[in-house]
Order: C-alpha cells, then structure tokens, then sequence
C-alpha cells in the first residue's frame, strides 16, 4: 500500500483510499471465515467510503458552484461565478469539503478565468490546484474552451478514459481478484509519512508554486520616471500689457497689466518706463485658444492596496517657466504631487494585460505659458501700420487639483510604459489647464 498524507480528521482523502478499499473487500470476501459475519462486514466496508469521501460542506459547497456556472457563467456573468465560487471555497475551508468537490471548485474557477475572463495565468494556476486536489479530475466538456483543455493538459490534467482504458481497468481488477493474501503483512504494509516511499507522494500532494502572474506573484511597489507637457486653457483678454506714456508724471505703469500676465520686450518688462505706450482699443489682446506652457521631469512611488487601488507621490522639477517680474514673482520649478489611482479590471496586477486607469492628484506646481501680443505705440504707428510685438506670459498657480486618465502597458515582465492624460485647475491664480505624460514604472 502507498502512503500519503492524509488528514483523517477532516473529509479530504486521497483518491488512491478507493483502490486499497475495493482489494480489502475482495480478500475479505475470498478469506474472511465464519461466513455469517462476513455479508455485514462487506457491507459495512461498502458503505465506508460514501462517508469517509464525503464532506460537511460539500452540499452547500456544490450547490454555489452550480449557480456559478450553470446561471453566471452561461449568462457571461463572469465576475459573479468567480465571486460565487471564491465563496465555495472558503465555505470549504481547510477540512470541510472532500478532494472531489474542492477539485471540482478549482477547475470551475479555471473555467471562469480561461474561458470567460481571459486571464491565463490565474487560470493556471487555479488548474494546479484543483489537480493536486483529485488527480483524476476531467474538465466539463459543455464548458471547456480550446485554450482551457491545452492548459489543463499543460497542468498534468488528462482527457476522458477511452474503452481501451476501460479494459485496461476491467483486467485490472480481475487480476485484484486472483490476488492472493498477504498472510506476513509485508506486502502492502503501510508506510510512516516522511519515510522512504513516501516522500515523493507527500510531495506531489504539495500546493503548486504559484504561476506567472498569480495574485501572490503581484507587485504591490512602482518606481516610475515621468515626462510631462503642460497646456494652459487662455481665455479672450483686452488690455493684456502694460502701458505709460512718454508724459506721464506718476509711478510707471499709468495702466498696469491684466491679472496673471506680464509683458517683455527685448528681455525688460515693458510698459514700465514712460514713452513706453500702447495705442488702447487697437491690438494688446489675447484671443482664446489652448497653448503650450511648462515642460517636467518627474519621479514618483506608488503603493498598490489590494487589487485595485494605489497611492503615490511624485516629485520633479519643471522648466520653460516666464522670467522674473518687476514685482519680484519669479517661476517656481519645484513639482510635488500627492495622487490615487484606481485601476479597472479583475486584479490587473496579476496578470500580463493593459492596465487603465483613473486617478486624482493634488500637490505644489506651477504653469506659465506664453503668446504674441501686437500693438501700436501711437495712432501715428497705427497710420503707417508699424506693429510691435510683446511677449505675453501668463502665470498660473501654484497649486493645482487633477483628474487623470492613463494606462499601464506591461513591458518585459515587471516593467510597463505608462501614458496619461490629465485635466488641472490651477489654485492661486487660478486656471484650467492640460497635460501629457509618458512614463516607465518598475514594479517590485
């Protein structure tokens, strides 16, 4: 007899008990004398394994995985099977189920993976477990796709017994019958677990290690760098720049600049000395429209909790930033960024698919961007139409709250390039505004 660790205490027994039961039926129906007692010892030896097999949970077990597979699954209800039979397990717990019933939950779980929600991985790793609990399961037939019976098979599983298999067996247990009693005990003596013989049963018994992909094999720790383009939404404006003519006797500028924006020349703000005019109601605009603004390098850290929420922090620095002001405001290049991301899907991270992605940010930045301005000094200018050009910037922030749609695109196992899109609303000087992303995460 071959030994393997079997815990007695629950309802899971090893299928090979079946085999070791039906021999001792046959010896003790061939040896066992007187012959009044041995119709009720076959028969209670019979019945042993119906109760031995059999688990406490196994009906309440059962029942979930029919509605999970005869109700969710046809219907393409995928996430409710899977939810359905996740609950069949843990109904089962540790002891509650027998082998049968446990197999039975991981290969209908496999199904549902494979076959409905294409995750191979979880799929196959679902199908190691239900083959280390009952060797000789067989898929559902009705169900199984293609793509499901090459990784059972690929699992160790095997298809269904062929008549000559049947044979096969049949002579098999004619030759059970002409066995003849093992009178010294030594043939099918039962061996100690741990022992010589056993080893290789107890471990062929062992939970498979987790396949690629696996929720265990998830990285939960991205490090990520960051290329940022920013765009800043401009409103239609009058009277952009400002202005002080040649005899005005007062503190320059006469008419100061529009909120958020100041305007240079050659390098020197203008409108700051007098004779440095501009001709109102002709020019000295901003039309609206979106533009370019700051450019930014980034690093950040991001934290996955459970399967699909991750929290982060990024920080970087910004440049293309305006110049200084004659009021002191210079650009601020620093970047830190607090943000949470949810990402769509059936645990995203355990398998080796395009990963969206929906996230909110807050932090400390600052946008500036810039555009042309024309203007006439005087209506002398505006006659012989001799324009000018100011460079107008416009400086926004420097804080901002952003909702952010992107996606991770797995890339050499533990690494993906990371495209993101986000909305902004400037805080401080306030604004809407735009940005691009392009970034590569590590995972660990």
């Amino acid at each position: 007899m071959v030994c393997r660790s079997v815990r007695l205490d629950g309802a899971l027994h090893s299928p090979k008990i079946m085999l070791e039961h039906r021999r001792l039926v046959g010896l003790l129906t061939r040896f066992a004398t007187p012959a009044r007692f041995t119709g009720p010892l076959v028969g209670l030896l019979v019945l042993m394994p119906s109760v031995a097999l059999a688990g406490p949970k196994d009906s309440p077990a059962t029942k979930l995985a029919n509605q999970a597979m005869q109700t969710d699954y046809v219907g393409t209800q995928f996430k409710k099977a899977e939810q359905k039979l996740k609950k069949a397990l843990q109904i089962c717990g540790s002891s509650g189920c027998s082998y049968d019933v446990v197999g039975r939950l991981h290969r209908d779980l496999a199904t549902v993976y494979i076959g409905g929600m294409n995750q191979v991985a979880k799929g196959k790793a679902e199908l190691k477990l239900a083959l280390a609990a009952n060797p000789n399961l067989q898929l559902d037939n009705d169900l199984a796709t293609p793509e499901l019976k090459k990784a059972f098979k690929a699992a160790g599983g095997h298809g269904p017994k062929s008549a000559d298999d049947d044979k096969e067996k049949d002579k098999n247990d004619a030759d059970d019958k002409d066995e003849k009693p093992d009178l010294d005990g030594k043939k099918d003596a039962p061996c100690t677990p741990g022992s010589e013989g056993c080893a290789s049963e107890e471990s062929s018994a062992a939970e498979p290690t987790p396949a690629a992909g696996d929720s265990s094999a998830r990285h939960k720790n991205w490090l990520s760098v960051h290329f940022e383009q920013d765009f800043l939404v401009y409103s239609a404006t009058n009277d952009v720049c400002a202005t002080t003519p040649a005899n005005f006797t007062g503190a320059p500028p006469q008419y100061p600049e529009a909120p958020q924006y100041a305007c240079f020349q050659a390098g020197q703000q203008y409108g700051y000395k007098p004779g440095e005019s501009i001709l109102p109601q002709v020019g000295n605009r901003v039309a609206g429209g979106v533009g370019l603004s700051t450019s930014r390098i980034l690093l950040g850290f991001d934290r996955l909790l459970g399967e699909n929420f991750s929290v982060g922090a990024r920080v970087g620095f910004a440049f293309g930033g305006g110049p200084a002001t004659n009021t002191g405001a210079k650009f601020l290049p620093l970047h830190l960024e607090l943000r949470g991301n949810y990402w769509f899907g059936s645990d995203p991270f355990a398998s080796g698919g395009v990963r969206p992605y929906v996230g909110l940010s807050v932090g400390l930045a600052e946008l500036d961007g810039h555009v042309s301005v024309e203007y006439y000094q005087d209506q002398a200018g505006k006659d012989n139409n001799d324009k000018g050009t100011l460079d107008a910037w416009r400086k926004t922030g420097k804080g901002f709250a952003g909702l952010g749609l992107g996606l991770m695109i797995p890339v050499a196992g533990s690494s993906g390039i990371v495209p993101e899109v986000r909305v902004m609303e400037m805080l401080g000087a306030t604004s809407l505004a735009f940005d691009a992303a392009l970034g590569y995460a590590y995972g660990f």
